[in-house]
C-alpha cells in the first residue's frame, strides 16, 4: 500500500478551504509529480501526509497500509519518510554543524540534535559525499551557502534509506551542476525496489527521469 487520501479537506484562517473533499492515491513504488498552480495547496498536502501539520490527524489518510490515527505514533509515520521542503529549510536557523543536521534525519527531529555514533556518522558522511558536501561536515549550517544548505538537507532526507521520498522543491537554490547531481541521485535511489517518490516543483525541466505519473490539484472555485 502507498498513500491514500479520502475526502481530505484543509481549512485555514478559520473559514476558507484551501482544498475540500480531495481524493488522491499514490501506489507503492510509484514516482509521481504533484502538479497545481500556486495556492492549490501542494506543500500543505505534503505536510499533512508527513504529519508535520496540526490538522494531520483530522484527515482520512492511510500510509503504508495504516490508517492515520489507528494507534501509530508520529515517529512510526516518519521513520518511513525522507522529506525536504522550503519550510524545513527555514526551520534550521541554529549554529549547528552540518553533520548533526544530517544525523537529525535518523531520529526525525528538528531542533533536537544528537551526537551520532560511529555507524551513524559513517552513514551521514556517505550521503553527504553523495551530495557533494562531505567536506562540510564540521561547518556550521549557518555559514554555508543556500545551495550547500539544501544539499545537506537532501542528505538528511536520504540518510535513513526511506521507503517514501517526499521532495518539495528539492532543486531550489541549486546551480545547474548540482541540479543534475540531485536528479541523478533521485533516479538511482528510485531504481531500487519498493521506493516511492512524490515530488513538487514548478518546472517540468526539474523532474528526474524516474517520474512516471502526475497527480493534479485543481483549485476550488
Amino acid at each position: 500500500m502507498g498513500i491514500i487520501l479520502s475526502g481530505v479537506s484543509y481549512r485555514y484562517r478559520n473559514q476558507q478551504f484551501l482544498f475540500e473533499g480531495l481524493d488522491l492515491s499514490v501506489a507503492a513504488g510509484a514516482k509521481v509529480s504533484l502538479v497545481g498552480d500556486n495556492g492549490t495547496g501542494k506543500s500543505t498536502l505534503l505536510s499533512l501526509v508527513c504529519a508535520d501539520n496540526p490538522q494531520s490527524y483530522a484527515c482520512d489518510i492511510s500510509l503504508f497500509g495504516y490508517k492515520r490515527g489507528s494507534g501509530e505514533s508520529i515517529w512510526d509515520i516518519k521513520k518511513h519518510i525522507g522529506y525536504v521542503s522550503p519550510e524545513m529549510h527555514r526551520a534550521y536557523h541554529r549554529d549547528i554543524k552540518a553533520l548533526k543536521i544530517v544525523a537529525s534525519g535518523l531520529s526525525d527531529t528538528v531542533g533536537l540534535y544528537m551526537k551520532p555514533d560511529e555507524e551513524q556518522t559513517a552513514r551521514c558522511l556517505f550521503w553527504m559525499n553523495v551530495f557533494g558536501v562531505g567536506d562540510k561536515a564540521e561547518t556550521s549550517f549557518l555559514k554555508m551557502s543556500d545551495g550547500e544548505q539544501r544539499l545537506v538537507l537532501l542528505a538528511r532526507a536520504f540518510v535513513k534509506d526511506p521507503e517514501l521520498l517526499i521532495l518539495d522543491e528539492p532543486l531550489h537554490g541549486l546551480d545547474d551542476r548540482n541540479r543534475r547531481l540531485v536528479k541523478d541521485v533521485i533516479n538511482a535511489f528510485c531504481e531500487r525496489e519498493n521506493k516511492t517518490l512524490v515530488m513538487v516543483t514548478h518546472y517540468k525541466s526539474e523532474y528526474p527521469e524516474c517520474i512516471n505519473k502526475s497527480k493534479f490539484l485543481i483549485k476550488n472555485k
